[in-house]
């Protein structure tokens, strides 16, 4: 069996929304380059699992990033269309950045198929085995009060995505994974 089972879709959102975000000089990537005695010559990715929050405050104190969590959907009768929702929240000391990122995100999600072929076309680069089908905007509250001391605020963000993966077609037509 060759499938990559370790291969997640959110990978190429994540992928494509930092590359964007650097793009439209939103967030700078030479903001996000650990201290060389930590070991790090290349930029960290400030989009990471909510469970790498202590190691990214860690890593660099004080600057703005975004973490994430994953929601699987239920798969209806067309199982072969995976549907997951991307929960963001996007912690920074400085107000306009949130709201700049927020609003960042929501054009980026709310234009359904548009918004897909923008993954696509990123994702096609990396071989990817996921062909994203639509996005949709879930919910967007832009500010709100860190839990924690410090300075810190947070948005929270969240969108839907739908996407196939390359299944199995031969004769025996498992409908698994290739």
């Amino acid at each position: 069996m060759t499938t990559d089972y370790s291969r997640v879709a959110v990978s190429d959102i994540r992928n494509v929304i930092w590359d964007q975000l650097q793009s439209y000089g939103i967030l700078n990537s030479n903001d996000y380059i650990p201290s060389a005695s930590n070991g790090f010559t290349t930029p960290l990715c400030p989009i990471v699992p909510s469970q790498q929050v202590p190691e990214f405050n860690n890593l660099l104190p004080g600057k703005t990033y975004i973490t994430y969590d994953i929601l699987q959907r239920n798969t209806g009768v067309q199982w072969w269309i995976s549907e997951e929702a991307m929960v963001m929240r996007v912690i920074s000391r400085s107000t306009s950045q949130i709201l700049t990122i927020i609003n960042f995100l929501t054009d980026f999600a709310r234009r359904y198929e548009l918004s897909a072929a923008d993954i696509n076309s990123y994702a096609q680069k990396t071989s990817s085995p996921f062909k994203f089908l639509y996005c949709r905007l879930d919910s967007a509250d832009p500010l709100q009060p860190f839990e924690d001391e410090g300075g810190f605020m947070v948005g929270d963000f969240s969108f839907v995505y739908t996407y196939t993966r390359s299944i199995d077609s031969s004769a025996s037509n498992t409908g698994r994974y290739i």
